[in-house]
């Protein structure tokens, strides 16, 4: 079975106060992790959040066809949280990886371990992410947010609910063994 990966804030899970704070622009991908107050913060970020319009839906069906797994730059201490509130949201808990610390920043550790999964597409929010990612996957399903909309790049296919991907996979062939 194909691997899809999908980023958690901001593509499952509803950011707080339903505000993406990220440009991405002007990153740079050579600068390292920083631990800031986010991360000492990181097991209490998430609480009282519910799941991106579709996200359940689109999901599931994707969950039918392909292997799905879930890429967070969330920390490694946010784990049990993580697992119950996609247990409660999705009821099922695809296989999770999560930030072991704050040394690798978000958009390197998913470069690296959509590499290891041997992902053909990742789902992600982040436009400096998405961009790095859709120089070595098949595609990239970048969810529609006002602070992304400056990215237009090879292989990025802007989306607004999960299931507005299906269509893609479907032209791209992912479906087929």
């Amino acid at each position: 079975m194909r691997v899809l990966t999908f980023d958690l804030d901001g593509v499952l899970c509803h950011p707080p106060l339903g505000i993406n704070p990220g440009r991405g622009k002007n990153k740079r991908r050579d600068t390292p992790g920083t631990r800031g107050v986010l991360w000492r913060t990181e097991r209490w970020r998430y609480y009282g959040r519910g799941p991106m319009p579709g996200a359940r839906e689109g999901l599931v069906q994707l969950a039918r066809r392909f292997e799905c797994k879930v890429l967070s730059a969330r920390g490694e201490v946010a784990r049990g949280h993580t697992e119950r509130w996609l247990m409660k949201q999705f009821g099922f808990v695809p296989e999770l990886h999560l930030r072991p610390d704050w040394h690798e920043t978000p958009a390197a550790f998913k470069a690296r371990k959509t590499a290891e999964l041997g992902a053909v597409a990742h789902f992600e929010d982040d436009p400096h992410t998405a961009a790095w990612l859709a120089e070595q996957l098949e595609a990239v399903f970048l969810v529609d947010w006002w602070r992304n909309r400056w990215l237009d790049a090879p292989r990025v296919h802007r989306i607004r609910r999960l299931s507005d991907a299906l269509a893609t996979i479907e032209d791209l062939g992912f479906g087929r063994e």
